[in-house]
């Protein structure tokens, strides 16, 4: 389902005729952790700040927005009136968060703290999500502006800035200036947040998907405005960070990315950056998931446990060293549920991958030391799938 919704969206968006580049990263330079694993598009070199003397002390633990992968866009001709562009309007407002026709976002990082990290903001527009050059951006922090930067030929404002000490630290980021009068609309998008997570190279953190494992549903319903926490999450979730940096990690693509970050903020989520994958990627959680979290663990050795909901992602998390729990999602069919038993046994790193139904077996899991190895789900499974068709062979009869 969510790789027919983004296909479908990316094309009724496109007009069918869109165009992506998918090899705009910037290359990981030695030393900066941020460019492993924070999906950003490639900045331009980064132009002097302007900057108020003072900027405050201290992490503002606040959650910020979403980290954007790149995927720079050809100029599509649109020669489709009427319906079409209705159905890209409709797209662009609900799928796509935009304001003003505008899609703006700023993207997360982790950082190292007193080490200089890339902030990056991307204005495109939402009609065929074409980069929008020329507009100034002012990254923020309370009443201190750390920089006002104009956006690229990509549609990027990129500026460096150094974390003080460990935290979160959350910047605004808004459009303040536009390059002609008829983008006067744009002043009137609202601001993103853009949050750094300064942690040190061993510090404990966590790896958490979302939907199906803190969202109950898939992430069309959040996207309209639904989707309910999943039992437990919250507060579970929160207690688990009082150990441990939260790291949100997502097979959504960066232009679902505001509303995903939205919705963990007014649910009572813990802060955390959140990481997006690129339309590229939409074929492929597994990898995509996998080739982060190597990355991930190379620059912060103490990304140590995983959360998701797939089996993709758990035998990404094990593959890369990590423990894992496992909340699959599945239908009460005895058919699928035999199919999931029969996975479930032939993953790798048993021995590291807890299987699980509730967030409050996370809770005992790592708070009490319970166990929930992967072969006793498996053979739970099973006995439910001959009791349910048990059940349905006697209301056959009873008919």
């Amino acid at each position: 389902m969510l790789t027919l919704v983004l296909v479908a969206t990316g094309t009724l968006v496109a007009g069918g005729c869109y165009k992506f580049d998918f090899n705009a990263h910037r290359p990981a330079r030695r030393g900066d952790p941020a460019a492993a694993y924070t999906d950003s598009p490639a900045p331009p070199p980064a132009p002097a700040p302007v900057s108020s003397p003072a900027p405050p002390t201290g992490p503002v633990s606040s959650p910020g927005e979403t980290p954007v992968p790149s995927a720079a866009p050809s100029r599509a001709v649109d020669s489709s009136p009427g319906w079409a562009d209705t159905i890209r309007r409709v797209a662009g407002e609900v799928f796509l968060d935009a304001e003003k026709g505008t899609l703006f976002h700023a993207f997360d990082t982790l950082a190292y703290p007193r080490q200089r990290v890339d902030l990056v903001a991307r204005v495109r527009s939402a009609k065929d999500l074409t980069p929008i050059a020329g507009v100034t951006v002012a990254f923020s922090r309370g009443d201190w502006v750390a920089g006002r930067i104009t956006t690229d030929a990509k549609g990027i404002a990129t500026m460096q800035w150094t974390p003080p000490a460990r935290g979160n630290y959350s910047f605004d980021v808004r459009i303040v200036g536009v390059p002609d009068e008829s983008m006067r609309d744009m002043l009137a998008v609202g601001p993103s947040k853009l949050l750094v997570a300064a942690r040190e190279k061993k510090a404990p953190q966590i790896v958490v998907d979302l939907d199906h494992t803190v969202v109950d549903s898939s992430f069309m319903l959040v996207l309209v405005g639904g989707g309910k926490p999943m039992a437990d999450s919250v507060e579970v979730l929160n207690r688990i960070a009082k150990r441990y940096g939260v790291v949100y990690l997502t097979h959504r693509p960066d232009l679902l990315g505001r509303k995903s970050k939205a919705w963990l903020a007014e649910n009572g989520y813990p802060s955390g950056p959140l990481l997006v994958s690129e339309i590229k990627d939409v074929l492929d959680s597994g990898k995509f998931k996998s080739a982060k979290l190597s990355a991930l663990r190379k620059l912060f050795s103490g990304v140590a446990i995983g959360i998701g909901d797939k089996l993709s992602d758990a035998q990404a998390y094990v593959d890369n060293g990590m423990s894992a729990y496992l909340i699959p999602d599945y239908k009460e069919k005895p058919r699928d549920m035999r199919s999931l038993a029969a996975q479930l046994r032939v993953l790798r790193g048993q021995g590291r991958l807890q299987v699980v139904s509730t967030w409050r077996q996370i809770e005992q899991g790592m708070f009490s030391g319970s166990k929930s190895p992967p072969e006793k789900f498996a053979a739970e499974l099973e006995l439910r799938a001959v009791r349910i068709e048990a059940d349905t062979r006697s209301r056959d009869r009873d008919d």
